[in-house]
C-alpha cells in the first residue's frame, strides 16, 4: 500500500461507525447538510421579498435616477445616458380622497403624461389592471377601491390645494372619475398610490415642477448615468440609493446580520464537530501510538482525521446544496404538498371546512411565495459549512502530537 494510501483506507474505517472504529461521523454531515439547505432556503426566501419589493419600489414609483425637469428635457437625458430604458416626467401630490359617502383616505396621487404607458413599459408590466384602463380619469389600487368602494366608473372627491401670492393658499375638492383599478401586488402601494393623465389632472399639481424619473438597464449603473447626465450639462440628478437611503439601508443591515447569523451557526456546528473528533482523538489514542511505533509520523495521522473532517464538511455542504437549492426553487410546490397533505389527515379526522393554507389571503397579502439566490450568498454558505469542519478537524487532530508511543505502550 502506498504511502498515501494507508491514511485513506484509515481515514474511511474511522469515518464510519464501527466496534474498532468508534463513532461514526455521519451525523456531523447530516448537521451541515441540514444547516446549508435551511440558511439556503431562508436567504432565498428573503431575498425574493426584498428583491421583488425593490423592483416595484424602483417601477412604480422610485426610478433608477430622477433629475429635475428644469434641468434638462426627456430627449436631452436619452441621447446623453446610454443604457436608458425609459425615462418619464411625473409630478407627486399627497392629498386625500373620499368616496360619496364620505369615508375619506390618505393617498399619494402621480401625475404623469397621457402616453405614460408606451413611454415607460416597465410600469404598464407592473400596473396590473384588474378592471379599466389608464386613460380618462384616476387610475387607484385594488385596496383602495375596497376601502373606499369604488369601483371604475364611480366619482372620487380628491383635494386639491394650490398657493398664491396674491390669493394666498386655495382648497377645494375636484371630482375625479375612477377609469382603472390596478394590482401590483404589494399592499403600500395599492392602498395608497394613484395614478392619473395630465390631461386628466384638474390642476392637480398645484403648481408643482415635473421631475424626470429615468429607468436604466442596470439599475446599478446609476453612478455612470449621473456622469453622464452631469457631462452633458445637466445636473441635479439623485439616484435611487440616495432618495431611498433610509429604506435600502434598513434592508442591507437585515441582510448583513443575517450574514452574521449564518457565521454564527456554521461556528456552532465546527465546535461540536470539535468536540466530536477531539473525543475520537482520545478513543484512539492506543491506536495512534501503535501507528507511530510502527514508523508512522504525526503529520500522517493528522492528515487522517483532515481527510475525515473534508469528508464531513464538503460531502456535507454538497449534499445540503442540491437539497437547498431543489426546496428552495420548488418552495410553493412544496408549501402546496403539505397543505394538500395536510387537508387529506383532517379529512380522515372527520373535520370540514376550508383547508389549511400557509398564506391565507386573509392574513398575508402574496399568493406565491417569491424566491432569489445569488451565486455569491450560494457559495458563501456552502463554503462556511464545509470550512467549519476543516477547520474543526485540524484543530482537533492537533493532540495527535502530543501523544507518544512510549508512554502509552508502557501503561499498556
Amino acid at each position: 500500500m502506498s504511502r498515501s494510501g494507508w491514511t485513506r483506507y484509515i481515514a474511511a474505517r474511522w469515518f464510519r461507525k464501527g466496534r474498532e472504529t468508534g463513532p461514526s461521523l455521519a451525523p456531523s454531515t447530516a448537521g451541515i447538510a441540514v444547516g446549508v439547505a435551511a440558511l439556503l432556503c431562508v436567504i432565498g426566501v428573503m431575498n425574493g421579498f426584498q428583491m421583488g419589493f425593490i423592483d416595484v419600489v424602483l417601477d412604480l414609483d422610485s426610478y433608477h435616477v430622477r433629475v429635475p425637469s428644469s434641468a434638462g428635457t426627456v430627449e436631452a437625458i436619452l441621447s446623453a445616458v446610454p443604457g436608458v430604458s425609459a425615462a418619464l416626467p411625473f409630478v407627486d401630490v399627497r392629498t386625500m380622497a373620499a368616496n360619496a359617502r364620505g369615508k375619506a383616505a390618505a393617498i399619494r396621487i402621480k401625475i404623469v403624461p397621457d402616453l405614460a404607458l408606451e413611454m415607460d413599459p416597465g410600469l404598464a408590466t407592473r400596473l396590473e389592471f384588474r378592471s379599466g384602463g389608464f386613460a380618462g380619469g384616476l387610475v387607484i389600487g385594488s385596496e383602495l377601491s375596497r376601502q373606499l368602494d369604488l369601483r371604475v366608473g364611480d366619482t372620487a372627491s380628491v383635494l386639491a390645494v394650490s398657493a398664491d401670492e396674491d390669493e394666498g393658499i386655495d382648497a377645494r375638492m375636484v371630482d375625479l372619475l375612477v377609469s382603472g383599478i390596478y394590482y401590483s401586488g404589494y399592499y403600500d402601494f395599492d392602498a395608497t398610490l394613484a395614478f392619473i393623465a395630465e390631461s386628466a389632472a384638474e390642476n392637480l399639481s398645484g403648481g408643482e415642477l415635473p421631475v424626470i424619473g429615468v429607468k436604466l438597464d442596470d439599475r446599478y449603473d446609476d453612478a455612470r448615468a449621473i456622469a453622464g447626465l452631469a457631462a452633458a450639462g445637466i445636473v441635479g440628478a439623485e439616484s435611487w440609493r440616495d432618495y431611498n437611503r433610509a429604506f435600502f439601508g434598513a434592508l442591507r443591515m437585515e441582510k448583513s446580520v443575517m450574514m452574521m447569523l449564518v457565521g454564527l451557526i456554521f461556528i456552532v456546528v465546527g465546535v461540536n464537530i470539535f468536540h466530536s473528533m477531539r473525543k475520537a482523538v482520545y478513543g484512539r489514542v492506543e491506536d495512534i501510538a501503535t501507528m507511530k511505533a510502527l514508523g508512522a509520523n504525526s503529520a500522517a495521522i493528522r492528515r487522517i482525521f483532515m481527510l475525515d473532517g473534508i469528508a464531513a464538511g464538503v460531502g456535507g455542504a454538497a449534499i445540503g446544496l442540491c437539497v437547498g437549492l431543489l426546496v428552495a426553487t420548488n418552495v410553493n410546490t412544496v408549501f402546496s404538498a403539505i397543505e394538500t397533505a395536510v387537508a387529506f389527515l383532517y379529512g380522515l379526522l372527520g373535520g370540514s371546512g376550508s383547508g389549511f393554507e400557509f398564506f391565507s389571503p386573509d392574513l398575508f397579502y402574496i399568493g406565491d411565495v417569491p424566491v432569489r439566490l445569488s451565486f455569491t450568498e450560494t457559495l458563501f454558505i456552502t463554503a462556511a459549512g464545509a470550512l467549519s469542519a476543516v477547520a474543526a478537524a485540524r484543530a482537533a487532530s492537533s493532540r495527535v502530537s502530543r501523544i507518544h508511543p512510549s508512554e502509552v505502550l508502557r501503561d499498556e
